[in-house]
């Protein structure tokens, strides 16, 4: 039985967290692709109610996945790239929401259905969104908090992203939620700075759509990386969510950062809302 759940984790791994099965090979994969924080800071009991840890594995042996952000007392939002294994590998999935430590405290879920972003594009990392529902309506409380949307289009705004993944390269995941305060970038800037750090870091990367994604940036060594995927970026101003985490260059390297943008697919998104 261990062997089987080591080998799904290992697959789920390699084609889920680290990303998106691309045209490269698996050295690229993981030296390219593998959203994490980075350079953040532990987060304060009951901050970030809004967050879910897509987890992967059984009692024995837990990995997070995912991070994910709690939008109906039975939906959870993530990235599209978190799901696409999900259909083979369902028995393996679960979430804990309600505390800051994973691993203790809060409540363990289980998913029963998942929705994906009909032109979600695995190749381009484009309208990468999805959805993955409990099953069971869960209480609101301190600590569990829905995530308000936020529908307008966000230039340069102060920000902030929370999650488990990786805190240093290939580190271990935290046990507790790390959050990183960001900026957001202009459009113009976003595409530029992509496009300059492809010509050094990866020359068959996506282009950035500013339409449809939006740019963070802090500093060298402080970033997304592995785990993140999925996890909610949020207006500082506001309190709202702008953003999913999508796509990353190699962990930290002091280019923009990229999030599927809440305002780009405000009919989808309702629209799925809508059947919970």
């Amino acid at each position: 039985m261990y062997f089987k759940i080591l080998i799904v984790i290992c697959v789920c791994l390699s084609y889920s967290a680290n990303g998106i099965p691309l045209e490269s090979s698996e050295q690229d994969l993981k030296r390219y692709f593998d959203p994490r924080v980075i350079g953040g800071e532990n987060t304060p009991e009951g901050y970030a109610p809004h967050m879910v840890a897509i987890l992967v594995g059984d009692e024995v042996i837990q990995l997070i996945l995912c991070g994910g952000s709690l939008v109906k007392l039975n939906l959870v939002m993530t990235a599209a790239h978190c799901l696409t294994d999900y259909e083979i590998m369902k028995e393996f999935f679960h979430g804990a929401l309600g505390s800051n430590n994973w691993k203790t405290g809060g409540k363990r879920v289980e998913f029963q259905n998942y929705h994906i972003h009909p032109e979600w594009d695995p190749v381009l990392i484009k309208n990468d969104v999805g959805f993955i529902s409990l099953t069971e309506k869960v209480e609101l409380s301190e600590h569990l908090q829905l995530a308000a949307m936020n529908f307008d289009f966000v230039g340069e705004e102060a920000s902030s992203v929370t999650g488990w993944g990786w805190v240093a390269n290939w580190a271990l995941t935290p046990f507790h939620l790390q959050v990183l305060e960001v900026t957001t970038l202009s459009p113009e800037d976003c595409a530029d700075r992509v496009r300059e750090a492809s010509s050094v870091w990866w020359p068959n990367s996506p282009h950035v759509d500013p339409k449809i994604e939006i740019c963070t940036l802090h500093s060298t060594g402080r970033g997304l990386c592995f785990g993140d995927s999925g996890s909610a970026l949020m207006s500082k101003e506001s309190g709202t969510q702008i953003g999913i985490a999508s796509w990353a260059f190699t962990c930290a390297l002091g280019v923009p950062d990229m999030y599927a943008r809440i305002s780009a697919f405000k009919d989808y998104i309702q629209s799925v809302m809508e059947q919970y």
